[in-house]
């Protein structure tokens, strides 16, 4: 009859072993959710760097015409011909008034 039992203890231990075994998953599931959540941090931050340089480059890039064309508007004849693109090409009462249109 004790041999009947003797399995218990075996079973018992299989038990633990698989608890163990099933909180050892739950920890690397948490921590697979922490990675995760780090890499979407830095990506955000990789795409918010990458619009911001977009933005640096265009206002450079705008900056860079603008001086071209101021330099282009010392001869008369060229400024005459910007001023009269500018004419047509600039619709807002404000925009105009910084060209004097």
């Amino acid at each position: 009859m004790l041999e009947w039992f003797s399995f218990i203890p075996k079973l018992i231990v299989m038990t633990k072993s698989a608890e163990n075994i099933e909180k050892k998953i739950e920890a690397q599931l948490e921590k697979l959710k922490q990675l995760k959540a780090q890499k979407q941090a830095i990506e955000a931050r990789e795409r918010t760097k990458q619009k911001e340089q977009e933005r640096k480059d265009d206002t450079r890039r705008k900056i860079l015409l603008g001086s071209y064309l101021i330099k282009k508007m010392q001869n008369e004849a060229n400024k005459e011909k910007i001023l009269a693109e500018l004419n047509e090409y600039l619709t807002e009462d404000r925009d105009r008034k910084l060209f004097n249109l």
